[in-house]
């Protein structure tokens, strides 16, 4: 039998929070709800005290940002993920949640199905970006037409990182291992280019790679 994800819901609109309970207790024995919080302080006792799979933060609680606590929710519970479910749209915080590693940013006005198959991509070690958010996540990595800052990082990659950023595009948040298998390389040295690539284009992880990629037309080789 496969062990259920443990959920921690952060959220301090009550109506909200009551509905994503409801929401995770009928959506399948592959999901467990093992706690709540609605503000910054609970949510890093919370997290400490019941160590949940994945944490589904809303950014805004009692009028401070979550954003003050997602690295410490991070770096104080290892392996544990965070999804934003928001329904903030102010660019420049969506994109620094992604760098600072929150796995997913879902909009709150988005369907059921896709909340719970978001949560379920983000423990399988995948990406989630609702559609409707994209753009903004793009928008952060616009850059003047005359002049592309970016032509001489994207210049340094190799041919064989190239298409590893094509595949990391094309695959859509698919598991490394797959990735690896296109490429027939083992699944650590899929890691290894990958950091490498992090580092060259200056990007974080595999969604703020996705988002870089998508912008500078980096899908094709």
């Amino acid at each position: 039998m496969t062990t259920p994800i443990r959920i921690l819901l952060v959220d301090d609109h009550k109506t909200m929070l009551w509905g994503l309970e409801k929401l995770i207790d009928g959506g399948g024995a592959d999901l467990q709800l093992v706690g709540t919080a609605s503000n910054n302080d609970t949510a890093l006792q919370q997290a400490a005290a019941l160590k949940p799979d994945l944490i589904v933060l809303d950014l805004d609680l009692e009028g401070r940002s979550s954003i003050e606590i997602l690295p410490r929710l991070l770096q104080d519970n290892p392996g544990v993920k965070v999804m934003i479910l928001s329904g903030n749209r102010d660019q420049g915080l969506l994109t620094q949640a992604v760098k600072l590693g929150a796995r997913g940013v879902v909009s709150k006005e988005a369907a059921a199905d896709v909340v719970l198959n978001s949560i379920r991509a983000v423990q399988r070690g995948e990406t989630a970006l609702d559609p409707a958010l994209m753009n903004a996540l793009l928008g952060q990595f616009s850059a003047p037409a005359q002049a592309d800052p970016e032509a001489a990082r994207i210049a340094s990659l190799t041919p064989k990182e190239r298409k590893i950023v094509a595949l990391v595009v094309e695959g859509n948040g698919a598991p490394n291992k797959a990735l690896a298998s296109r490429l027939f390389i083992a699944e650590p040295t899929l890691r290894n280019n990958l950091t490498t690539i992090y580092q060259k284009l200056g990007v974080a992880n595999r969604l703020e790679l996705y988002v870089y990629a998508t912008k500078h037309g980096l899908q094709a080789v």
